[in-house]
């Protein structure tokens, strides 16, 4: 019985250890766990939409062929696919012909690996590598911003907004890069603000006096390369870090002016370098300045602060954030400012394509990181000017702001990513291609976007793919002739087509559709989606 006791006491004192001296490492463990159960909860209830469906068979067709060619669920063997545009930055390696889709291969290979022990008929299994990188994220987002700023509170507080961003989970659950590219993005910005200011000694004298007269530190050369070549093979969006970088020397440059009175700084010269070097560029054409043009997309702005309940409290936090840290760490405050500002004006006014969510979702931790800043630094306004309550009231004023910032309402809202309705922004393509194939008779075909078909696996139906960006040019869209000429010609068939892929008819076409085909009206046909139905030998109801 002593030694029961001796052994409770002893495990009761590791536990208090471990709480008392680890409680940061506590929390952040809690906030992980979080973070993992709001991404991995009912992963596979919404059914593949838009690119999803592109990284679905690319990673599907490299598991089962060893090449990055697209993969024919319907038909079972590799698509017959047009040349793809590819750049330096596809890293292809394979060299298997302009026909294999490259983009982003390291994201869709990790998904390609855990297919070989997850089931690959499920929605979920093909999610799981997003999700982890989504969980990552959480991780890495603490780290920078402690590192950032010195501060284990801001970090755990920044790491907790990134666990409930809405961006963040949605983001983490869908068959893309852009969980991946956040991470690597944001680890390659900080590695990279580390070759422009650390001043950490290198072991060979001779990196130490290239560092004392570059005013750089080589000790992250390497480390800022690759992770600059894996951010750019990513996404190309990363290509942004050259203005970032530009104008984050810039602006150090006329700080240290107006400290010194002298512009003889590293920070301008290196800008006035690069400068003089991209107009010497530009002279013979760069494609980093031939995709930018003047721009409206406003939109962008309220995007970036769509996981916030309140706007106001979410831009006040932010302001602040961005005025302490630029006050109190000025080049750490502007670095981080000058990253989450030009990625959101840039999409704003000089990105030329079209707006959407994702494109700026790597501009979230920056973001994150400085409203943390603001939600510290109140929190520790109220902790000073009201001692008596000290840290009880420091405690929950950094609570009180967080549940006064975060979009609560998203959670039991009816529409979330937890649940498909009726009124989701994207159709549930699982349940109604599983209601066509149902009741699919001898000879039908299926004229949609062909890409959608991990829905009809093995089906073995003749597909007439309806337009989209990957056709030849003459069938990105199907005019009334041909649509016509697809039904005398074929006895029975179903039409498919989503609200975003009504652009890929003619309204001519569209028209002919509604007033000869039979409109389908099913429990499983529901949302922004059109069903149709012809029999030219026997007319029959499908509903």
């Amino acid at each position: 019985m002593t030694h029961y006791y001796k052994f409770n006491f002893l495990v009761l004192n590791i536990m208090k250890f471990f709480v008392l001296k680890r409680k940061f490492l506590v929390v952040l463990l809690a906030i992980l766990v979080l973070a993992g159960f709001l991404r991995f909860y009912n992963l596979g209830e919404k059914s593949f939409s838009a690119d999803e469906f592109l990284g679905v068979n690319t990673a599907y067709g490299y598991l089962k062929t060893g090449e990055w060619r697209r993969w024919d669920f319907n038909l079972e063997k590799p698509l017959a696919d047009n040349a793809y545009f590819k750049t330096f930055f596809d890293f292809d390696i394979w060299g298997d012909g302009p026909d294999t889709y490259t983009r982003a291969w390291i994201y869709n290979w990790q998904v390609a690996q855990s297919l070989r022990f997850l089931p690959d008929g499920e929605t979920w299994s093909y999610r799981v590598i997003s999700v982890l990188w989504g969980i990552f994220s959480v991780l890495v987002i603490y780290w920078v911003a402690f590192k950032f700023t010195k501060n284990k509170t801001i970090g755990v507080i920044a790491a907790l907004l990134l666990a409930l961003s809405i961006d963040g989970i949605e983001f983490s659950r869908k068959m893309r890069m852009y969980a991946m590219f956040m991470s690597v993005f944001l680890i390659f910005s900080y590695v990279a603000f580390n070759f422009f200011e650390s001043k950490i000694k290198s072991k060979w004298s001779s990196i130490n006096k290239l560092n004392e007269k570059t005013k750089l530190n080589f000790i992250f050369l390497v480390p800022v390369i690759l992770l600059g070549l894996l951010s750019m093979h990513l996404h190309l969006l990363a290509a942004n870090f050259v203005f970032i970088g530009l104008i984050y020397f810039l602006a150090m440059g006329v700080i240290t002016y107006r400290k010194t009175k002298n512009f003889k700084n590293h920070y301008l010269f290196y800008f006035l370098v690069a400068v003089a070097t991209g107009i010497i560029v530009n002279l013979k054409g760069n494609a980093l300045l031939s995709s930018l043009s003047w721009e409206n997309h406003f939109s962008y702005f309220e995007k970036s602060f769509a996981d916030y309940g309140n706007i106001l409290v979410a831009g006040a936090l932010l302001i602040l954030g961005a005025y302490y840290l630029i006050k109190d760490s000025t080049h750490e405050g502007v670095f981080i400012l000058i990253n989450y500002g030009f990625i959101l004006l840039g999409a704003m006014f000089l990105w030329n394509r079209n707006a959407g969510e994702q494109y700026i979702f790597f501009a979230k931790p920056f973001q994150v990181i400085l409203m943390a800043v603001g939600i510290w630094v109140a929190a520790n306004f109220f902790k000073n000017n009201l001692k008596k309550y000290n840290q009880k009231v420091y405690l929950v004023a950094i609570i009180f702001l967080i549940v006064a910032v975060i979009n609560w309402g998203y959670f039991s809202a009816r529409e979330n990513t937890y649940v498909q309705t009726s009124s989701s922004p994207n159709p549930n393509y699982r349940d109604v291609f599983s209601f066509i194939m149902s009741k699919r008779a001898p000879g039908d075909i299926l004229v949609t976007r062909n890409f959608r078909n991990f829905y009809w696996q093995g089906a073995q139906i003749k597909v007439v793919s309806l337009g989209g960006e990957r056709a030849e040019e003459s069938e990105k869209k199907i005019e009334l002739e041909k649509l016509m000429e697809i039904v005398n010609k074929n006895n029975s068939g179903w039409i498919v087509y989503s609200d975003n892929d009504a652009i890929f008819l003619s309204k001519e076409a569209q028209d002919y559709i509604d007033k000869n085909l039979e409109k389908i009206n099913n429990l499983k046909v529901r949302g922004p989606i059109s069903v149709y139905y012809w029999n030219n030998v026997k007319p029959v109801s499908r509903d």
